[in-house]
């Protein structure tokens, strides 16, 4: 039995036990458990974390995810509704110029699906002028991935072995020593070859200390690094029929009132399940998450109809307020400020340490695409 497993029994029985003998022995154990080595510690069940663990598992690598979460993804957060609509909190589409997402997607059968644009498509200048309709045949260049985003991820996860996927682990520590690099995770210390990051820099930077510590310049970096989605916060609203496509309209809304300044059909590819879903105005972020949706619903009755107030289901994520993706401190910054930077084009810490992720893509910086470029990248730099 290895260290991390005996460790992971020990706590769990001590959990479980319930009683007084078992409080005081689990009083004694030691805060500071050291876990096994392991060739490639990974931060983050992102995109780019699950992929790099499947390339290192291809080359007979070994490695250890720590996910803060309690669920792998990141900013790929798919989301089952009442009625049986799979609607997209985070990262949506596929466009044809992702060559490495497909690529991967063809290699672990992950689907696309078109996004349904077929029909009048509405446009909102002000609040007292009927939203303007245009017609659209619906052959567009955007897709959707078929049973939910999260199948990317999910499809990823299911290959690898699940018991270095552990979550719930928030690192506060990286640190080179003489015998290797330390990640300090829950007052556990996780011993590897080399670190990878792959976390939003900005939240890199707020949230983990190293040492010995990263120049002025790459922390300056680091804080100065737009996260994809980081300010954004998007809606969804559940139906039981798509009532919008009885009228002839795609589902599809561009507003300069608000609160949803872009809205799409999100109804489910197999025909189960209706929902429309976009992005709201951040400035209803601060508001109380029920004016939230009764602004939303508000707009939408005064777009679609009254059907529009007949819904199942609204939920939202105001991704400012993750503390996985967002350090509550981080600036706010103009959209791709530093994505794919040159200083995390080479490694750190005498090659031990790569800082990596969706932002620090040269190439499509923030989408899917970037963190599969992502992944790739680092697979060059631990293979060097």
């Amino acid at each position: 039995m290895n260290q991390l497993t005996l460790a992971v029994l020990t706590i769990l029985t001590c959990v479980n036990k319930g009683d007084m003998d078992a409080a005081n022995s689990c009083q004694n154990i030691d805060p500071f458990i050291e876990m096994e080595s392991t060739d490639v510690i990974i931060v983050g069940a992102g995109l780019t974390g699950l992929n790099l663990a499947r390339s290192l598992t291809q080359q007979g690598k070994s490695f250890i995810i720590l996910e803060a979460r309690d669920r792998i993804g990141g900013r790929i957060h798919s989301v089952d509704t009442t009625g049986g609509a799979v609607v997209e909190m985070g990262a949506t589409w596929f466009f044809p110029h992702f060559k490495n997402l497909f690529k991967l997607l063809k290699e672990i059968k992950v689907d696309l699906t078109a996004q349904y644009l077929k029909g009048y498509t509405l446009y909102e200048s002000d609040r007292n002028t009927p939203a303007r309709k245009v017609y659209s045949s619906g052959d567009d260049d955007m897709f959707r991935i078929k049973g939910g985003t999260s199948q990317i991820v999910e499809t990823l996860y299911n290959n690898l072995d699940k018991s270095r996927v552990l979550l719930g682990q928030k690192v506060s520590e990286i640190r080179s020593t003489a015998e290797g690099m330390e990640v300090v995770s829950n007052g556990q210390v996780f011993r590897s070859s080399r670190v990878v990051t792959t976390v939003p820099p900005q939240l890199l930077a707020g949230s983990v200390s190293f040492s010995p510590a990263l120049s002025q310049h790459v922390m300056a970096v680091l804080k100065n690094t737009h996260t994809w989605m980081g300010d954004s916060l998007k809606g969804a609203v559940a139906y039981k029929t798509p009532f919008w496509k009885e009228d002839g309209l795609s589902g599809a809304l561009y507003s300069n009132v608000g609160p949803f300044v872009q809205l799409y059909d999100q109804c489910g590819s197999d025909g189960e399940g209706a929902a429309l879903v976009g992005f709201l105005d951040d400035r209803i972020a601060h508001l109380p998450f029920e004016e939230r949706r009764d602004k939303v619903i508000g707009q939408l009755v005064r777009v679609f109809g009254d059907q529009a107030g007949d819904f199942l289901e609204y939920t939202d994520t105001v991704w400012s307020k993750e503390q996985f993706t967002m350090d509550s401190q981080a600036v706010r910054l103009s959209r791709h400020k530093n994505n794919g930077h040159e200083v995390y084009q080479q490694p750190m810490m005498g090659g031990r340490l790569v800082i990596g992720g969706t932002e620090t893509s040269p190439r499509a910086g923030g989408y899917m695409e970037g963190a599969v470029n992502s992944a790739d990248n680092i697979m060059k730099m631990l293979i060097d």
